[in-house]
């Protein structure tokens, strides 16, 4: 399946909890901020992301969907893009 993950650094306070959960998808940047793995930046209006697009199958995408649910203040989103199912929050 295909997954979008999306950590939005204004949230982000740098816990690393997601790092701690799946190290093989997010690590901190400079800023000390979560940020996917071969993440781009994508500016939406005045709202900074970072998101990733991924291959997973259902191990990797329960890895990463524990990952967003570690992060005390929810900065991290999940998608399902092939049935377009947000998976978290």
């Amino acid at each position: 399946m295909k997954l979008k993950i999306s950590v939005d650094p204004a949230l982000c306070f740098g816990a690393a909890s997601c790092v701690a959960v799946s190290p093989s998808h997010f690590a901190l940047n400079d800023d000390n901020k979560a940020v996917p793995l071969d993440a781009g930046e994508v500016v939406k209006g005045d709202i900074r992301l970072y998101e990733r697009i991924i291959e997973a199958d259902e191990i990797k995408k329960d890895e990463i969907v524990l990952a967003a649910k570690s992060c005390p203040v929810a900065a991290i989103s999940v998608w399902n893009l092939d049935t377009g199912e947000k998976l978290y929050p």
